[in-house]
């Protein structure tokens, strides 16, 4: 991470919690500044980011055969997933379906022992987490443990300062919309990039440190900017409340009424239907691991337990008063000023969705009241672009046609293989079968993911590397940053 130059400043993604390209991201993930300089567009800056590059690896597409033959929308489903599949974008996933109280649940690709993954195949969840953690929240306002207006410094041992701006203090209610002006990382994580476990031993001494040294970017209550510090904090401060931490708190008040059995803040070690993460370029990434922070995106969890909550969710729409729904109505109210609930997003269609990720694991949860419907995906890869395929299984559940995602083959993609000078270097593009990689002198190459035969996500940083013709033949490489562009002149 670049220390106290431009680079630092950098803010790519959640890659815990993801709002992708709907809210600001995080999952705003959005890339504030980048200067023109080679190191610094490869310079991988979150915390969230992927750890080390392992080797690749190379596993042939598996076939999308569902893991319910009897389902109505097996085909419909298969045929949304088995691209990206072909393409080598994801390592294995698993796709769940809510349909009025019918659920379908279908697996495809490699799951724990090489098996095509099932319902109860544990995922990291990511950001997801913090539906979790409003949901507990709720439950403590209904309790009148705490008020949404409470003071977050209320929370805190006495003598721990929390930061203001304008006079006007952090609450609860802040935290949970994102609206709390603190930064998207704490100092302390923003210092130390490119670990495999980057949440790993952040604990409660470092949080109040870096309390004390935490300029708000903004007036508590004006500007939402995702946060995890934020969420964490959250977290953090509900576990002291009602005591035992926020694992403990969670599950004796949320996981254990909703009978979430496959739903953990800790998961054990050695659970064998514990899914193994991936990388973007499908090679293995190593477990995230959450002390203080880990309200922000700390859940393992199965597409099984994702669909409980989503038909609990949508009985709490209807007005039931059975376990948790009042609180779940509470985290569903769209706050004023705002066009999300307490952890929820909410999209034009009045549908509440959150997405989350982590190093080797992406994952999407969605409802809609209207229709009782619900969408959960969980991959084990780390790659955005598994929203697309939830964004489509509304169509499926619809019934309506929707054409599944075309990726350049192999034969399209040889061509962009070259070099193009980017601000006097040389800037390497690579091609390896399906794959195509981008690479600058002395830094990692990193995988660029197809969004249409010409345009391509560079995932850690949020950017996208547009290849452009002329006369024919690819003439530039044009990057797409943090509402910039960045052109870079083929040169062979």
């Amino acid at each position: 991470m670049g220390r106290g130059g431009p680079a630092a400043r950098i803010l790519a993604a959640d890659r815990t919690g993801e709002a992708t390209g709907r809210k600001t991201r995080c999952h705003g993930r959005g890339v504030r500044y980048i200067a023109p300089m080679l190191r610094e567009l490869f310079l991988v800056v979150a915390v969230a980011a992927c750890g080390g590059r392992a080797a690749p690896v190379l596993t042939p597409p598996a076939k999308a055969t569902g893991l319910d033959p009897d389902g109505p929308h097996r085909a419909a489903v298969a045929a949304q997933v088995q691209p990206f599949l072909d393409a080598e974008l994801v390592s294995g996933l698993v796709v769940g379906l809510y349909d009025a109280g019918r659920t379908e649940i279908y697996g495809f690709g490699a799951g724990p022992g090489g098996k095509p993954p099932t319902g109860k195949t544990l995922y990291e969840i990511g950001s997801i987490t913090k539906v979790y953690t409003s949901l507990l929240l709720a439950d403590a306002v209904q309790r009148r443990e705490v008020a949404l207006d409470a003071p977050v410094s209320e929370l805190l041992p006495p003598g721990v300062p929390v930061p203001t701006r304008d006079k006007v203090a952090i609450t609860l209610e802040h935290l949970a919309l994102h609206t709390s002006g603190l930064p998207r990382l704490p100092p302390s994580l923003l210092a130390a990039a490119g670990s495999p476990d980057p949440y790993a031993g952040y604990g409660e001494d470092t949080l109040y440190q870096d309390l004390v040294r935490t300029d708000l970017q903004a007036t508590p209550g004006t500007v939402s900017v995702y946060s995890n510090y934020g969420a964490g904090l959250l977290g953090f401060v509900l576990g002291r409340r009602i005591g035992g931490g926020y694992a403990q708190a969670l599950e004796d008040r949320v996981l254990a009424p909703l009978r979430l059995e496959d739903t953990y803040v800790i998961a054990p070690p050695g659970l064998p239907n514990r899914a193994q993460g991936t990388s973007d370029d499908l090679a293995p990434a190593a477990p995230w691991t959450w002390d203080a922070l880990a309200g922000a995106g700390s859940i393992v969890s199965s597409a099984q337990d994702q669909l409980t909550l989503i038909d609990a969710q949508l009985e709490a729409a209807g007005g039931a008063m059975t376990t948790l729904r009042p609180p779940m109505r509470l985290t569903q109210e769209v706050r004023p000023g705002a066009s999300a609930g307490l952890g929820w997003q909410v999209d034009r269609e009045g549908r509440y969705w959150h997405n989350g990720g982590t190093g080797g694991f992406h994952a999407f949860l969605s409802f809609d009241p209207k229709t009782r419907r619900g969408v959960v995906v969980l991959a084990s890869t780390s790659t955005s672009l598994v929203d697309r395929i939830a964004a489509s299984m509304y169509q499926v559940l619809a019934g309506e046609p929707v054409k599944p995602a075309v990726f350049p083959t192999a034969e399209q993609l040889a061509p962009l293989a070259g070099h193009y000078d980017f601000s006097g270097q040389k800037l390497a593009i690579i091609n390896e079968g399906k794959r195509l990689y981008i690479e600058g002198p002395g830094e990692p190459r990193k995988r660029l993911l197809p969004l249409s035969p010409t345009e391509f996500l560079i995932e850690s940083l949020q950017a996208v590397a547009v290849f452009q013709e002329e006369g024919g033949k690819i003439a530039r490489l044009v990057f797409a940053l943090g509402g910039n562009t960045f052109n870079a002149p083929r040169i062979d």
